[in-house]
C-alpha cells in the first residue's frame, strides 16, 4: 500500500470519517505535520493565520484573541479566588 493510501485510512479512522470542508491541501500539509486530528489541524492553522496577521497588524490582532477567547461561567469566581489565596 502506498504512504499516502495509509495515511489517509489513518486520518479517515482518528475522524471517524472524512471531516467536511477537508481538501486535497490539507490532507498533504496534515501528512507533512505528521497530524490526524482534524480539529487540532484546524487549531494550529488558525494559529498560524493569527501570528502573520499579527506581524501584519499589530494592534487588530490583540482585538481578535480578545473576541475569540471562550472563558468557562465560574472565571471570575476562579480568578477572584486565586487572588484571595
Amino acid at each position: 500500500m502506498g504512504r499516502m493510501k495509509e495515511f489517509c485510512i489513518d486520518l479517515i479512522n482518528a475522524n471517524e470519517g472524512i471531516p467536511e470542508g477537508m481538501t486535497i491541501a490539507d490532507v498533504a500539509r496534515m501528512k507533512e505535520l505528521e497530524m490526524y486530528n482534524w480539529e487540532e489541524y484546524e487549531r494550529r492553522q488558525k494559529q498560524i493565520e493569527l501570528q502573520y496577521y499579527k506581524l501584519q497588524n499589530p494592534g487588530e490582532a490583540a482585538k481578535i484573541e480578545q473576541s475569540e477567547k471562550k472563558y468557562s461561567p465560574n472565571y471570575g469566581e476562579a480568578k477572584d479566588k486565586k487572588s484571595e489565596q
